[in-house]
């Protein structure tokens, strides 16, 4: 069960780092995708009051079908002025 003790509060440039080596994988990514990921993800760490990072849940986490990703990054974003709570995933598949 995920709760509430398993997420550890991280800098914006901690959330910016694991999200840049995330996506440094795939090389040149499209002009869109760069757009996106700007404006749905980045600026919206940019300016946000929280961020919560989802830790490494260990082995007792893993379901039936395995290691099925390789990277997983799962991220609360806390934005007191906006009102709003944005849930980021990050994940290879």
């Amino acid at each position: 069960m995920i709760t509430p003790d398993l997420y550890e509060f991280i800098s914006q440039e901690t959330a910016v780092q694991i999200l840049c080596e995330w996506v440094d994988p795939l090389g040149d990514v499209s002009t869109e995708l760069e757009a996106d990921l700007q404006r749905e993800v980045f600026a919206r760490l940019a300016a946000t009051d929280g961020i919560y990072y989802l830790r490494e849940l260990g082995d007792e986490a893993i379901h039936d079908w395995g290691r099925v990703h390789d990277y997983f990054h799962e991220f609360v974003v806390i934005d007191r002025s906006a009102g709003r709570i944005t849930l980021i995933v990050a994940a290879d598949d």
